[in-house]
């Protein structure tokens, strides 16, 4: 016991605690030892009924016991189904958070390390009694979810492992069959072997089966599509088998059979939540396959199937349909479909060609629904970055699109009364709403990526916010709205100034209109300068960054102002704040957060702050060739590539983490030591006072001894009396048949009367004599009983005290 606790980093236990594993010792040493089987089953039984409450006990104790009935006895299936059961009991905690099952997971550890232990689970899970085989299942599930990588390591071994794990799905017993796909769904976590494995073993296809005979509504169907999942995601091999197993069309049927189902009632206006559930994964499982971490070339064969399938157009169906479908599923659905066309230009065009008739009659196309909802306030803010993503994603590698977009913002492009996609991004540009202002900007400038000639053809754009006002360019409204934020509303900045560098990036037209204004170059070196504006101190870090990424693009592109634009950075900057602010750009938290992936992951609005592929701009912007100066000796010094500062950042966290990690070891062992020192302090004082008392207490057996002793001769005394009355009653019955009989014979009667009264003399003599020992003995019996009433107060003194000092007394010293 000692040991495990010392392992498990376990304290003293409460007496509560103490009494139980004392049960526990004893029922294990019975499983052990006994030889009748129903003694063992009945200590295995009661080990099962204590495996909730006592899981550290049970589940270290008994674990050679545990071994030897599933290596041994496994053809005793009660035996084995009990056995099962305790590990399953002891692995699972009353909390819901798995992960955080500390003990759970360290017996696994303890269990993992039993080398016969997993090949008799997976001979118990072989067994077709159905106690026996579920009851394997969910341990192989649990010892999955605790000790995921070194079960997976032990089934790889096995010699057919896999595939018979996957033959316990084809049971027809439901019950058996529903636990196979939740281990199924842990076995294949993170581990492209196993995955490849289950998929050659035609796991798609059966999964899919089942799906096909379960309700629309059932919790089944997300187990078997969490699996699939898993078996898909960032699996390139089993995407292509997918895929070329043409079960992308399965996947629509299912979908269509959840869209419109006509076995049900035809109002999908509160739908279930698990029904919910199981379309949301369904939808994932599409977005596996069309990811943009997948490789490209899986990425378009799934994007090809998914429109030649016809389900890109059931799912635009569902974007732009009023289905009555929850926010969740159709923000699902708008995910998918902007992965489904991104950086495919037929998808993107069929995309394009969708539209929705309104109640007045009105024909809009995808794109001004998608951008209505984007710049909507009362939209969930999740739909609204999904909507987003979307419209990015349409505009991804896609010229023609974006020249369109462009053009809708061109003089005489459209009829005043149309509502086009380019007048909804500039109505959010000029939203005095922080989010949708950051998200029209982000949408502008994604149009001018990658083509520089939509640059110039920008600055043709005329707005007008007010009638009573002439309109003005773009370039100079965007200028003035950020020069008119001052040095709030920070969100909006960020935006602003991203779209700025943007569109100055390569195009010296662009500068020379911006730089024309004196207050916007006079606006950017002295908010560099400012350490006051609202915002957090990443967020203004982040935003000293932007303007002198702008200050820098200006540089660049300017030819014939640069001489007096260098010179103003020169004595109003300096070229040290411009490079720290650089550089400092690249180590802020929203720029990681931002590089990690296309999609918006943020689940705030204020999280919104810089965008990925801006991103990618600025870094292959920053190199040394835009940081130069054209004089001979202008040149900033000590700005490096944003890969190395990357690098540098993730060396530092990684060297960082593992100083906590180190750290955290010790601290856990230096208070180890000092519980440990404590103890060995508290036995040192205790010892010494332990040694005395079971001194006194072997005196106090001793005398128990003796007076048990003389308690026996007592009672043998007693017996000898009881004797020596009965024979006294038998010679006065003698004498008075003897004094009866002389009386009868007349010439003998006086002899015989002197005879027998000479003889009764005697026998009163010898009788009295006896009574007079009888009470000598009676008066020793009472002395000796005080003497043993005291004897046992000691004793029970004794015995608190040694319970008082958390000394174990066992049932002997008890009697």
């Amino acid at each position: 016991m000692a040991y495990f606790r010392s392992f498990f980093g376990g304290g003293r236990v409460e007496n509560d605690e103490e009494d139980g594993a004392e049960i526990v010792e004893k029922m294990v040493e019975r499983a052990e030892t006994c030889t009748a089987l129903e003694d063992r089953r009945d200590a295995l039984r009661a080990l099962r009924g204590m495996a909730k409450k006592l899981r550290l006990a049970v589940g270290t104790m008994g674990l050679n016991v545990y071994m030897d009935v599933l290596e041994k006895e496994r053809t005793n299936q009660e035996l084995t189904f009990i056995t099962l059961d305790i590990l399953v009991a002891v692995l699972s905690s009353d909390d819901e958070n798995i992960d955080e099952d500390e003990l759970g997971e360290r017996l696994a550890e303890v269990m993992l390390k039993k080398p016969v232990f997993i090949p008799s689970l997976l001979a118990a899970i072989d067994d077709y009694d159905v106690t026996v085989r579920r009851v394997g299942i969910q341990l192989l599930t649990s010892l999955l979810r605790h000790r995921g990588p070194e079960v997976q390591a032990a089934v790889m071994v096995q010699p057919t492992g896999v595939p018979h794990l996957v033959d316990i799905v084809h049971d027809r017993r439901e019950v058996v069959r529903n636990e196979a796909i939740l281990m199924l769904c842990e076995l294949s976590r993170s581990n492209s072997q196993i995955q490849q494995l289950l998929a050659y073993e035609n796991t798609f296809v059966l999964l899919l089966d089942i799906i096909d005979t379960e309700p629309l509504d059932s919790i089944i169907i997300e187990d078997c599509l969490f699996a699939i999942l898993n078996l898909l995601r960032k699996n390139a091999m089993n995407q292509q088998l997918f895929r070329e197993n043409n079960l992308i069309s399965r996947l629509g049927t299912i979908l269509n059979a959840f869209l419109y189902d006509t076995e049900e009632e035809p109002d999908n206006s509160d739908w279930v939540k698990q029904r919910s559930a199981n379309i949301i994964f369904l939808l994932q499982v599409i977005r596996s396959l069309v990811s943009p971490d997948n490789a490209v070339t899986n990425t378009h064969a799934a994007q090809k199937a998914l429109h030649q399938t016809k389900m890109l157009s059931e799912l635009c169906r569902v974007l732009l349909s009023e289905m009555g479908l929850p926010v969740e599923v159709l923000t699902e659905t708008v995910i998918a479909v902007a992965e489904a066309i991104r950086g495919n230009y037929t998808n993107q065009e069929y995309f394009a060609s969708t539209s929705l008739i309104t109640n007045e009659n009105l024909t809009r196309t995808s794109l001004v629904v998608l951008l209505i909802t984007m710049t909507a306030e009362k939209q969930p803010f999740k739909m609204r970055c999904a909507v987003f993503y979307c419209f990015l994603s349409y505009l991804h590698d896609n010229e023609f699109g974006k020249t369109k977009v462009v053009e809708t913002l061109l003089p005489a492009s459209q009829p005043d009364t149309a509502v086009s996609t380019g007048s909804l991004i500039c109505q959010a540009i000029t939203s005095g709403e922080s989010v949708q202002c950051w998200f029209g900007c982000v949408a502008l400038l994604y149009c001018l990526l990658d083509v520089d000639h939509l640059r110039e053809q920008l600055l043709r754009v005329q707005l007008s916010t007010t009638i009573d006002h002439p309109p003005i360019s773009l370039v100079k409204h965007v200028s003035n709205l950020l020069v008119s934020m001052g040095n709030r509303r920070v969100q909006m900045r960020a935006g602003v100034l991203m779209l700025l560098s943007t569109w100055m990036n390569n195009c010296p037209a662009a500068v020379a209109s911006f730089i024309e204004n004196e207050e916007n170059t006079h606006y950017l070196t002295t908010q560099i300068l400012d350490d006051c504006g609202e915002g957090t101190e990443s967020e203004q870090q982040v935003l000293k960054g932007l303007m002198a990424f702008l200050l820098l693009l200006c540089l660049q592109s300017s030819r014939l102002c640069r001489s007096s634009l260098e010179q103003l950075v020169d004595r109003r900057v300096g070229r040290e704040v411009i490079t720290g602010a650089v550089e400092g750009l690249s180590r802020t938290e929203q720029f990681v957060r931002a590089a990690q992936k296309p999609q918006p992951l943020t689940k705030t609005p204020n999280e919104l702050f810089l965008e990925y592929h801006f991103i990618k701009m600025f870094k292959a912007s920053e190199g040394a060739q835009l940081l130069k100066m054209l004089r001979p000796t202008g040149e900033f010094n000590g700005i490096t590539s944003n890969d190395s500062i990357i690098q540098s950042f993730k060396d530092l966290i990684k060297r960082q983490d593992e100083e906590i990690a180190i750290l955290k070891q010790e601290a856990k062992r230096s208070t180890a030591q000092i519980e440990q020192l404590k103890q060995e302090n508290d036995k040192t004082e205790l010892e010494h006072e332990i040694e005395l008392l079971k001194k006194k207490l072997e005196e106090s057996r001793a005398h128990n001894l003796h007076n048990d002793t003389v308690q026996i001769q007592m009672q043998e005394m007693y017996r000898v009396n009881e004797q020596w009355r009965g024979e006294a009653a038998k010679y006065k019955q003698w004498a008075e048949q003897w004094q009866q009989y002389q009386i009868s014979q007349v010439c003998f009667v006086a002899w015989l009367a002197v005879n027998n009264l000479l003889f009764i003399t005697h026998w009163s003599c010898n009788t009295g004599a006896n009574f007079q020992e009888l009470d000598q003995l009676k008066a020793e019996q009472e002395d000796l009983l005080i003497l043993l009433a005291d004897q046992h107060k000691k004793i029970t003194l004794y015995r608190n005290r040694l319970k008082e000092l958390n000394q174990v007394v066992t049932d002997e010293e008890d009697e």
